[in-house]
């Protein structure tokens, strides 16, 4: 395996502006384009798939008639937990042989965040990869050619170095995949799936727009951001009715704004439900500086009760911590949209000011803590990863989330790759991967893709956070959308 840091000096001012304002401008550091030379100098894929989207996809317009419904993807969408009898893709002929290819897994380095307080270390990644990628090649690879697996890492805050990590992988490495984990999303996610026309597979969820302009080369573990965020007028439209709301966005080039002008606030209003504020933060650092204290006083002075949140955890952060200072005691409301529903979004918020908080997932976040069984999926990624990495993997941990997220991938990876029809080419691969219809998932629940479908999560859950464990606990079984 190669490894790939190639990270330029850490921009010290930005660092500086960052910390002032609690890092509001993270969106902008991990999304602004390197230059406008950047086309690929790789074979230009067809689009996977010349048949017509599926009409029942799970993201609406924003002229829906039904603004609160997303509807289930293909008539296999039943919801529920995936029967513990569900295969494990693990029984395939091997080991590989013949010409590697060579996936590159982008992913951000959290080690500066770590040391600034506003991470936790994800630990030793590469080596997590290393180990999953041996494994998957000992059972076929990819269409029976070996996985070269390069990590290859960006610095959050250092402004372009995402950008500067999609042409490492696709221009220098060539990389045949990219996998996108979180903190991939934006001008990157273009310069990898549009500029390079390379496939890549997103842990998150991206704009509506940008899996169309992908033409089958970009698929995301997670719904799109117009999914995660009608999710949340789904699941709370009677606590967002019961007393003034407001909803906090952000302006960024992942489409977090886009999404809540045109989706989520017409969704909310077609329902009835019109926010009392709507609070826009600037992706530059020291103008949002300014702006949140300002904002903080409206939000006050309008009595609001609820936030709805779709921005990234570092924002919401800054202004949860405003809100604290001031005295303001709100409920916060999200989603999988730009990661609220995580244990990263909340170990940067005052307990405090978070408890009580909710949201809903696509993830199998806060099983133990609200009483139900582990996926049986889960329960054999973890003890593989186990045995790989010749120590005890956990329930609970950053590092148990990591190996069960590489855990998924790789096994994506092999069972796509059962399905090639003849040689292997990005088209083939992208229609292989839309023949993956029912998949067991670690970190997911019930998911799958389908011929136009390229969102891989179906159904979601609600979760609580609470002070009191400092944790998230579901909230009863998945269900589908709609």
């Amino acid at each position: 395996m190669v490894s790939v840091n190639s990270s330029p000096r850490r921009n010290r001012r930005f660092v500086a502006a960052a910390l002032a304002a609690v890092a509001i401008a993270v969106p902008a550091a991990c999304s602004s384009p390197a230059g406008d030379g950047d086309r690929a100098t790789t074979t230009t894929a067809a689009p996977a798939s010349t048949e017509p989207a599926d009409t029942s996809a799970p993201t609406e317009s924003p002229g829906s008639t039904s603004p609160l419904t997303v509807a289930p993807t293909s008539p296999a969408d039943t919801g529920g937990t995936p029967s513990p009898t569900a295969p494990t893709p693990t029984d395939v002929a091997g080991p590989a042989t013949g010409e590697p290819v060579r996936i590159a897994a982008m992913y951000p380095d959290l080690t500066v965040l770590a040391s600034l307080g506003f991470a936790e270390d994800a630990g030793d990644l590469a080596g997590i990869w290393e180990v999953f990628a041996d494994d998957a090649n000992q059972r076929g690879g990819i269409a029976g050619r070996p996985i070269e697996l390069v990590p290859v890492s960006f610095d959050l805050l250092v402004e372009g170095d995402a950008y500067r990590a999609c042409l490492t992988a696709t221009q220098d490495l060539n990389a045949f995949i990219v996998l996108g984990m979180a903190g991939m999303y934006g001008d990157p996610v273009v310069c990898v799936a549009e500029q390079n026309e390379t496939l890549l597979i997103g842990t998150d969820g991206f704009p509506a727009e940008f899996y169309e302009r992908a033409a089958g080369r970009l698929f995301s573990m997670t719904p799109s951001k117009e999914t995660t965020q009608l999710a949340i007028a789904q699941a709370f439209a009677d606590e967002l009715a019961a007393a003034p709301f407001a909803v906090l966005s952000s302006l960024d080039t992942g489409g977090d704004n886009d999404a809540v002008q045109a989706t989520l606030l017409p969704a909310l209003r077609a329902a009835g439900l019109e926010p009392a504020m709507t609070i826009v933060l600037d992706s530059d650092s020291e103008v949002a500086a300014g702006q949140i204290p300002l904002e903080v006083r409206a939000l006050r002075d309008a009595g609001v009760a609820t936030i709805v949140s779709t921005t990234n955890f570092v924002a919401s952060a800054a202004f949860a911590q405003a809100l604290d200072a001031a005295g303001v005691d709100l409920t916060w409301v999200g989603s999988d949209a730009a990661g609220f529903a995580s244990n990263l979004f909340a170990s940067q918020i005052a307990p405090a000011q978070l408890d009580g908080a909710l949201a809903t997932t696509f993830t199998t976040l806060g099983w133990e803590e609200g009483g139900l069984p582990e996926l049986p999926y889960a329960t054999e990624c973890r003890q593989r990863a186990a045995d790989l990495l010749g120590r005890d993997v956990p329930t609970q941990g950053v590092d148990t989330f990591s190996a069960l997220v590489v855990c998924s991938l790789t096994d994506l990876l092999v069972a796509a790759g059962q399905a090639v029809d003849g040689e292997l080419t990005t088209e083939s691969m992208s229609s292989a991967l839309q023949s993956v219809t029912d998949f067991p998932l670690a970190t997911w629940g019930p998911a799958g893709f389908a011929a136009g479908r390229f969102e891989a999560a179906r159904a979601a859950r609600t979760v609580t956070w609470s002070a009191d464990c400092e944790c998230w606990s579901a909230r009863g079984d998945f269900e589908p959308l709609g």
